[in-house]
């Protein structure tokens, strides 16, 4: 099956290229021209530049465009700390993404894949589930959620699945070093002080690769029922527990003296990430985490431990 990825070069846009490829699918990665993670894309996947605001382009630009079915949408821009609360650049994400669905359904694709966000829900204390209600206090979330809402509409009005994905907390050896978990494990091995929130609220952490495992198995599923739809899943873990859990783990895997300042910072708002996994399990039949926690920080560590080598 021929497969389109844009934001191929991300963190997740990378993993996911390579589950596809690995299971035989034949992949077409979008990304910048500039993408810092263009290098890592795999062997044997092709490769198109364009920009977010190029997504109307992608028609003419991917040959045999005819034969693709699945059209995964990562790109967003403003996805960092500082970007997530600017309300135009979030708002131009969504029309970015609403010509990608247009530009798919040109190309053939049967199915369009939407990374969403746990954002989308906002600062609940409830067990998040796929239907309930949300109210997201980012820019960053309410962009997310207005794809959905939006997207959603076109999809029935073009005649296409719309598979609109819930992602949570993704976790990995190429993830962005500003990360909690990453820049842990950097203190920590450096014995560094480290100020933290109360971190009492539950959290979720998933293995990227693993993420990208249950976005193919789902694509799979989507187009195999007839009846799909338009629908939203959850991308995320059974492992849910207190964050300040995942931290300590991480202290005890890396050895570390570091003095761990809980409370010392004080959130706007508070998330809480509870992820309800019944849907996804229903869907795929897999189990949900395959990786554990320790091991997937034993595995960043080891990257990090090679780069002072």
């Amino acid at each position: 099956m021929k497969i389109v990825i844009t934001g191929a070069g991300s963190f997740l846009g990378v993993t996911v290229c390579r589950s596809f490829q690995e299971a035989g699918d034949e992949v077409t990665a979008v990304c910048r021209a500039q993408s810092a993670g263009l290098a890592r894309i795999p062997k044997g996947v092709s490769v198109v530049h364009a920009s977010l605001e190029e997504n109307g382009e992608l028609v003419k630009r991917i040959e045999e465009r005819e034969q693709a079915k699945v059209f995964i949408h990562l790109a967003w821009a403003g996805t960092g700390h500082d970007g997530r609360d600017e309300a135009d650049v979030q708002e131009a994400n969504v029309r970015y993404a609403l010509e990608a669905m247009r530009a798919a359904h040109a190309m053939g694709c049967k199915l369009f894949v939407m990374a969403g966000s746990q954002a989308e829900y906002g600062s609940t204390t409830l067990p998040q589930q796929e239907e309930m209600d949300c109210q997201p206090f980012s820019e960053y979330g309410k962009a997310k959620l207005r794809m959905w809402e939006e997207g959603k509409k076109l999809a029935a009005e073009l005649g296409m699945k719309y598979l609109h994905l819930r992602i949570f907390s993704l976790i990995g050896e190429e993830d962005h070093p500003w990360t909690l978990v990453m820049s842990a494990v950097e203190k920590m091995l450096r014995d560094e002080t480290m100020a933290l929130s109360d971190c009492t609220q539950n959290w979720n952490f998933l293995y990227a690769r693993d993420a990208a495992e249950q976005i193919r198995r789902l694509c799979a599923y989507a187009m195999e029922e007839d009846a799909f739809g338009q629908q939203i899943y959850q991308i995320a873990s059974d492992d849910t527990r207190p964050l300040k859990d995942f931290v300590e783990r991480i202290r005890v895997l890396t050895g570390s003296k570091s003095d761990l300042q809980y409370g010392a910072v004080k959130p706007a708002n508070r998330v809480s990430l509870q992820p309800d996994m019944g849907k996804l399990r229903k869907a795929i039949g897999m189990e949900i985490a395959p990786t554990d926690f320790d091991t997937v920080i034993e595995r960043i560590i080891a990257t990090q431990n090679d780069k002072t080598i």
